[in-house]
């Protein structure tokens, strides 16, 4: 068998074989931005629904948090509660009541009266230094604790191991607020976004079904996408925002003030979205100019 030495055709077959390979890796490159494009575009549609929907919820929230950890937003009846809480006699003043109340965690405190009713509902304030061995009223003598185990301890002093505990509790507490707070609101976040998306997915693609250039079962399919991923990214920000509220819960209103602009530029673009669907609707069905004719506003022409 004779081999073929000649460098001439070798060179050639070598050339044509790497033009081979930069075409089909331009093709592949081709398709994975096509594809990359397609996802794209279906964010960009659905991203005002969200952001609208996110900023305004969590607005809301942020705003109800930081209405809530204030001592003087409580009702008058919480209040007394923690103006009076383990005092033996008399009630402490205005200052000392909030201080009372701060050693809440803020987390727990941002859901409301009724959840800090609920919170309160098994525990005492507890002397750390017991009363009788000398120890104070005043706010950082003391902490809630379960009922039961300051009762127990009777008039002795808090152990170390026992303040442990005892914190323990409460940020326990603190994680399950927060997490609760969290998800509620991911989930207002989300629902809001995908009604929204559902009904502006829902006009445009019977408008593309109408002018033949989906099938239904691609209406069908594709509402149901872009409504799923608007709401996934609807609870993703919403959560997110939350999320920075319940770690800084006393700077919840200047993050509800810095998702205002969110729900506002999604407001904005949900208007221009609206505009070219009833633009791409009125070229179908001439909406305007039905318009003016119910409205008597065109002239007949002779």
């Amino acid at each position: 068998m004779e081999i073929n030495h000649n460098p001439l055709e070798f060179l050639t077959a070598k050339v044509q074989e790497t033009v081979a390979d930069i075409q089909n890796l331009g093709n592949q490159i081709d398709a994975k931005f096509e594809e990359s494009a397609t996802v794209l575009t279906a964010w960009v549609q659905s991203a005002p629904s969200s952001i609208a929907s996110a900023g305004a919820i969590a607005t809301q929230e942020a705003f109800k948090i930081a209405h809530n950890i204030r001592f003087e937003n409580l009702p008058t009846n919480l209040q007394s509660k923690f103006a009076r809480a383990g005092m033996r006699d008399g009630i402490r003043n205005v200052q000392e009541a909030a201080k009372v109340f701060e050693s809440i965690p803020a987390q727990i405190r941002a859901q409301g009266p009724e959840a800090i009713r609920n919170f309160c509902q098994d525990k005492d304030w507890s002397h750390i230094q017991a009363h009788v061995n000398g120890g104070g009223s005043e706010a950082t003598n003391g902490i809630f604790e379960y009922f039961w185990v300051n009762r127990a301890r009777g008039g002795a002093d808090m152990t170390a191991a026992e303040l442990a505990v005892a914190k323990q509790v409460l940020a326990d507490a603190a994680f399950k607020a927060a997490v609760a707070e969290i998800v509620g609101a991911a989930m207002k976040g989300a629902i809001a976004a995908a009604v929204i998306e559902l009904i502006f997915s829902i006009l445009e693609n019977s408008l593309l079904c109408v002018e033949g250039k989906i099938t239904q079962s691609e209406l069908v399919e594709q509402v149901a996408t872009a409504t799923a991923k608007a709401g996934i990214a609807g609870g993703v920000i919403t959560g997110i925002l939350l999320t920075l509220c319940m770690i800084f819960p006393p700077i919840a209103a200047l993050l509800g003030a810095a998702a205002m602009p969110l729900a506002v530029a999604g407001i904005g673009f949900m208007g221009i979205r609206a505009w070219e669907i009833f633009c791409h609707g009125d070229r179908l069905f001439g909406i305007t100019q039905q318009t003016q004719k119910f409205l008597g506003l065109t002239e007949e022409v002779q």
